[in-house]
């Protein structure tokens, strides 16, 4: 005996396609609202201009050139438990000609630029990728 194939139909596949693309849908959205939350985007974006600050700002303008490597070990030593001073959110958006000031908008949007602030440790070997970082949000999501 032959069995009998089951073919489906025009409705049907139609019906079948709506489901599956609503299930995607679904998922995208969920997945969107996790990792696009307003509150990752800013911490992220901070924590991204926090370490340019560092690296290549701060870092650089700390002049060293006078200072033996016992001196140099001396001055790094001291602010790695106190840190340096807190840099404020307002400063990582104003600070090297403003080359940052594109992020102002979204980022003032969610976060006090006075009081949302970063204080940055440095760490032995002291290089500039050497640190961590501690923040301050005074921010509503």
């Amino acid at each position: 005996m032959a069995s009998k194939k089951h073919r489906f139909t025009t409705p049907q596949i139609v019906v079948l396609i709506v489901i599956v693309l609503s299930m995607v849908a679904v998922i995208a959205a969920a997945i969107c609202t996790v990792f696009l939350k307003p509150e990752n985007t800013v911490k992220d974006k901070i924590s991204e201009l926090s370490a340019d600050y560092y690296e290549n700002y701060l870092y650089e303008k700390f002049d060293f050139s006078n200072l033996s490597p016992e001196d140099y070990l001396d001055f790094m030593q001291k602010y790695e438990k106190t840190g340096l001073t807190a840099t404020t959110l307002r400063q990582l958006l104003l600070y090297d000609h403003q080359k940052n000031a594109e992020f102002a908008p979204l980022l003032k949007k969610y976060c006090d630029e006075d009081t949302t602030y970063i204080k940055y440790y440095p760490e032995h070997p002291y290089s500039k990728t050497s640190y961590r970082v501690e923040y301050t949000y005074s921010c509503e999501f």
